[in-house]
């Protein structure tokens, strides 16, 4: 049985990302040939991709849960920064909707990656603790969670929502170019030993998620 591995990429575009929309942009579609890259290494599992763009007049579903041979790259078109920081409810929002979908896979992973460059500021939805609280859970579930941050405290944040991985980045094009080969890289690690996990036999199904928290616990995305 293939496993089936849930990309989620959370992306900010409040205004003040309007000067790395350009490395935003290509920086995503890059992200997304990795994907299609491990899907073609790793026959044994198929890839779905929901990107979601997120500000204060929308929460933009790029790519909704489509398989990544399905992806067409993404356009300036489809990324234009305005206003606010909606983050909790972009992240609340997204995640329980893959959550419920992901329930029905009986052999599947979840990735999830939050792209910002500010402190939340405009959310109705869901609060700080709600947001927590999911985090926590689905973690436990065998999630793995990275937050990548510019322009504020990001290890404070990151770890207040529960997200143990995090990487700070330079709002530059160079410092946006090297944030996204790192996630990368970091994202084809783990899915090169997720393979490994869920290709393989156990003693149970217990001893495979303990081994599953092993390799979420390890610390490649944390410079």
């Amino acid at each position: 049985m293939k496993t089936k591995v849930f990309n989620v990429i959370i992306l900010d575009k409040s205004g003040s990302m309007s000067s790395i929309a350009r490395q935003a942009v290509d920086g995503v579609n890059e992200t997304i040939g990795s994907i299609k890259s491990a899907q073609e290494k790793n026959p044994d599992q198929e890839h779905i991709v929901t990107l979601v763009a997120f500000c204060g007049c929308e929460m933009k579903t790029i790519y909704d849960n489509e398989p990544v041979a399905q992806v067409n790259p993404l356009t300036d078109k489809d990324y234009r920064p305005c206003c606010m920081t909606p983050l909790y409810d972009a992240v609340g929002t997204t995640i329980t909707r893959v959550h419920a979908l992901k329930s029905r896979e009986e052999n599947s992973l979840a990735i999830v990656t939050i792209i910002t460059d500010g402190y939340e500021n405009a959310s109705h939805e869901f609060s700080h603790a709600a947001i927590r609280s999911l985090i926590e859970s689905y973690k436990e579930q065998g999630w793995q969670f990275t937050y990548i941050g510019a322009d504020h405290d990001v290890e404070k944040v990151a770890f207040s929502l529960a997200i143990d991985h995090h990487m700070a980045f330079d709002k530059t094009e160079a410092g946006t170019q090297a944030m996204f080969a790192k996630e990368r890289k970091s994202r084809s690690s783990w899915l090169g030993k997720m393979s490994f996990l869920m290709s393989n036999d156990f003693p149970s199904e217990a001893e495979r998620r303990l081994r599953i928290k092993e390799v979420n616990d390890e610390d490649y995305f944390i410079d």
